[in-house]
């Protein structure tokens, strides 16, 4: 297959930033370390274009999800170039949802809130409510695991790049994820997505985001709040090279460096 040139931002920001398979395979091990059983129904909080809850029916015959996003486009982007290469089966165990999360009342084992999108609720209220709310959503056997990044480097202006050259369809491009702003007394973080080929073409913020930067503290303080029986951290490892390797390992304490990812995972 010869690859070529995309202005699909989703297919490029699925290429560059998403790993659905990885995701559902960390998650699955997660759960099923803390209880001992396979998880069956997942939710996907603020869910895009919802890779990820494609890929989790697709990993098992009697797998179940949820997609809930606000916005209309976004989830039709999904159902049209996603959903529609699962089989009939997998299809009829995904539900999408064009609205918000709060709303949504029906009971899961897991809800992923991935890519750090709870990052755009600003106000700790709001964030306590939503999780009250994600508590009240899962079973007895539940969980909420939402991902979280930080460092030495998180609170600077600057611009983090990534070579992506392993699409089959797609030319070699250039990741660019940049922090335009950080107010240190609001923790208010503005971001930019760019996506550049060897030639010269551009697709500049083709996402932006405003993100409240809160810590891992403060998430596993709200959880507490909001009644989750305890939190437990998630930390990726790194290669030689310094960078994460996409292994993840349970810890209390860590060292900080330049960048760091993690997840944090609250038990009901």
């Amino acid at each position: 297959m010869q690859k070529k040139q995309t202005t699909d931002k989703h297919a490029l920001y699925l290429s560059s930033v998403q790993d659905p398979v990885s995701d559902v395979e960390r998650i699955s091990k997660i759960y099923s370390e803390l209880f001992s059983k396979s998880a069956k129904s997942f939710r996907e909080d603020f869910s895009g274009t919802f890779a990820l809850s494609c890929c989790w029916v697709q990993s098992g015959d009697t797998r179940t999800a949820i997609a809930i996003d606000i916005d209309k486009e976004t989830i039709e982007y999904g159902v049209n170039n996603y959903l529609k290469n699962l089989s009939s089966k997998e299809q009829s165990r995904l539900k999408t949802v064009v609205g918000n999360a709060i709303t949504e009342t029906s009971l899961v084992d897991i809800i992923g809130v991935f890519n750090f999108s709870y990052c755009l609720i600003h106000k700790r209220e709001q964030l306590l409510d939503y999780f009250k709310k994600c508590l009240s959503s899962l079973n007895e056997q539940g969980m909420i695991i939402l991902d979280i990044f930080g460092g030495s480097d998180s609170e600077i202006l600057e611009i983090q790049e990534k070579d992506i050259d392993h699409h089959p369809a797609i030319s070699p491009f250039l990741f660019q994820f940049e922090r335009k702003s950080f107010n240190p007394i609001t923790r208010i973080s503005n971001y930019g997505i760019h996506f550049i080929y060897p030639d010269g073409t551009k697709l500049m913020d083709s996402f932006t985001y405003e993100f409240r930067m809160w810590t891992i503290t403060e998430i596993r303080d709200l959880l507490e709040e909001a009644g989750f029986s305890k939190s437990l951290v998630y930390w990726e490892d790194f290669d030689d090279e310094g960078f994460g390797n996409g292994e993840f390992y349970q810890t209390e304490k860590e060292e900080n460096s330049i960048n760091w990812n993690a997840y944090i995972v609250g038990v009901r």
